[in-house]
């Protein structure tokens, strides 16, 4: 057994079970001792979690399948504004400003150098945090003021993802911490679960605002060990969840004030359309109709 891979190891005790309906307490105890002197044998898990290139596969199959299958990554989640100038009164220190529903579709595939390309388009809609319903329009709980939420859509459309960092398509300016940088994953064991953790700080200049907006993310992936003992899963199934602080959105016209918004999410990637909930299913389709219609495909070469 490689060293590298022993605080990921799961022990798993070869025998009977120790205590068996209708035994005694010298059965119990010649189990026990029986059991105690069996083989130890260790599961690996198939990765060095050390190297660029697996934790490059390890992050691309839990985000989509390399077999290119197109996958479905869908979200919901709450949004809270703080104003770190109001702490005298939690009321308005902190408030839930909206909910939301997201999803990404995507194609991915391994390329003879290793790395994955990604097409995809993603999408959000505005819910109401009490009632649930999609929104076109909200009152910012802060200024009292009614202002359109039109439904949004994501300005990365896909890239190649490298052991030294992305390659991104999209149509904004950014800078990131990710890229140009090896993918840093953090490896967390416990019992028979792996969390994975990311994070990154990030700037963009958004066009409608005219100013650069900053943003942390931090990006929590968790999963059965199982699926790390074998390289043929093209997909590793995990749930999702995503943490981020970032500017004052621009719809809310709050620029200058003092304080932040606080973003979170949960999510888990499906294989069908028809997986999604039924309701954003609808509000996608009466929003956004040509997010479903429009197909994802490889440009010709």
């Amino acid at each position: 057994m490689k060293k590298k891979n022993t605080t990921f190891s799961v022990i798993a005790i070869v025998g009977g079970l120790l205590f068996l309906a209708g035994c005694n307490s010298k059965d119990q105890a010649s189990s026990e001792e029986t059991s105690s002197m069996e083989e130890v044998q260790f599961k690996e898990i198939a990765y060095d979690l050390s190297d660029p290139k697996d934790k490059l596969l390890i992050f691309e199959k839990i985000r989509g399948d390399l077999s290119g299958k197109l996958t479905f990554s869908y979200s919901e989640g709450r949004v809270f504004g703080i104003r770190t100038d109001k702490s005298d009164s939690l009321n308005v220190f902190g408030k839930e400003v909206f909910r939301y529903s997201g999803c990404g579709m995507k194609i991915m595939r391994l390329l003879d150098n290793g790395n994955v390309e990604t097409k995809s388009k993603g999408w959000l809609l505005y819910r109401d945090p009490k009632t649930g319903e999609f929104l076109s329009e909200m009152t910012n709980p802060y200024t009292g003021e009614v202002v359109k939420v039109p439904p949004f859509r994501a300005g990365i459309r896909g890239g190649i993802m490298t052991p030294e960092g992305p390659e991104i398509n999209a149509n904004f300016t950014m800078e990131s911490t990710a890229i140009g940088a090896p993918l840093d994953l953090v490896f967390t064991q416990i019992g028979d679960k792996m969390h994975i953790t990311r994070h990154a700080f990030t700037k963009w200049f958004e066009k409608k605002s005219q100013t650069w907006r900053t943003e942390m993310t931090l990006d929590t992936y968790d999963l059965d060990m199982k699926y790390l003992y074998d390289r043929s899963y093209t997909h590793i199934p995990a749930d999702y969840h995503w943490t981020s602080q970032t500017s004052w959105l621009s719809l809310l016209k709050m620029t200058g004030t003092p304080g932040h918004m606080i973003w979170t999410s949960s999510g888990s990637t499906f294989f069908n359309k028809e997986d999604l909930p039924a309701d954003f299913i609808a509000a996608t389709e009466a929003k956004q109709p040509d997010v479903f219609s429009e197909p994802l495909t490889w440009d010709e070469e």
